[in-house]
């Protein structure tokens, strides 16, 4: 296990226990896909009474994370058109403040979807990057040869080069966000805008079910609140920081597999089709537009 600080205050001495650890003891087990049904599992978590931001006090190694990221299932393929809907929407809000569409990546890309927007969109130069190999074989083919299988590495990207770096739902598993922000900024044009989608640790359902909420869990090391990505986003030099409640569309199917306890049973008196059908809420992410 690696001990964690704050990374916004770089100190566990504000710190106190929130959460205990209830981790899996089977690690040939472990289960890193990308949406997967809620177990229970979580590090112990701890709150900075400083800065209020939840964050763990251990996690595992990186090479023992990374392999299982390189495992992790694509449970997530019916789910695709929603998403579209849902990050094309950040997309098109980001595009709007920008005049070229140049360069563009996208870290944790999966099989590739939001780069299948942009390249409709007119960018030009597209480049993803993801671990999970069975992401990169449910990529289309006019976008799979755009997607580099593996970690995110600031050494394989020119500096100074990309005019949108686009990440969701990747900074809560970052093992070292100062870096990992730092990196961003190195890569972005001056001018050049980070789009983030994330969860948000201060919204109501989170403070309601508390641990048994599907984002405290053993792949996050870090759960923000527009308070604390503020913070560290400012840490970091970024300006224009524009932080908005995310409105997501997933399948009725879907909302119920995330819901803690045991409502998914609901799925049991409801029509095939009706599970299907695609619905959005501002269920408790955050979207974020920032530039360097």
């Amino acid at each position: 296990m690696l001990n964690m600080n704050c990374p916004i205050c770089d100190t566990k001495k504000h710190s106190k226990v929130t959460y205990k650890s209830n981790l899996e003891k089977d690690l040939d087990n472990i289960n890193y896909a990308g949406r997967k049904k809620p177990d229970g599992f979580h590090y112990e978590m701890l709150r900075c009474d400083k800065c209020s931001l939840l964050y763990a006090s251990q996690v595992y190694e990186n090479d023992f994370t990374e392999k299982l990221y390189i495992k992790s299932d694509f449970d997530y393929k019916s789910e695709i058109h929603g998403l579209k809907k849902t990050y094309g929407n950040c997309l098109f809000e980001a595009e709007r403040l920008l005049k070229n569409k140049e360069n563009f990546l996208e870290i944790g890309c999966g099989n590739g979807f939001v780069l299948e927007l942009a390249k409709n969109n007119g960018w030009k130069n597209l480049m993803g990057v993801e671990p999970s190999l069975k992401a990169i074989e449910n990529a289309n083919p006019n976008i799979k040869n755009n997607i580099f299988n593996g970690i995110f590495n600031v050494d394989n990207y020119q500096k100074d080069y990309f005019d949108i770096i686009f990440v969701a739902m990747l900074i809560e598993h970052i093992p070292d966000i100062n870096k990992f922000l730092n990196d961003i900024y190195k890569l972005l044009k001056p001018g050049g805008t980070f789009i983030t989608i994330c969860h948000n640790e201060s919204h109501f359902l989170s403070k309601l079910f508390k641990n048994k909420h599907p984002i405290v869990n053993d792949e996050h090391n870090y759960i923000f609140s527009p308070k604390t990505i503020n913070k560290i986003y400012k840490k970091h030099h970024f300006k224009n920081i524009k932080v908005k409640n995310l409105k997501n569309y997933y399948s009725i199917g879907y909302w119920l597999k995330m819901m803690p306890y045991k409502f998914y049973f609901l799925k049991n008196f409801l029509f095939k089709n009706l599970l299907k059908t695609n619905v959005g809420f501002k269920a408790g992410n955050l979207f974020v537009i920032s530039n360097k």
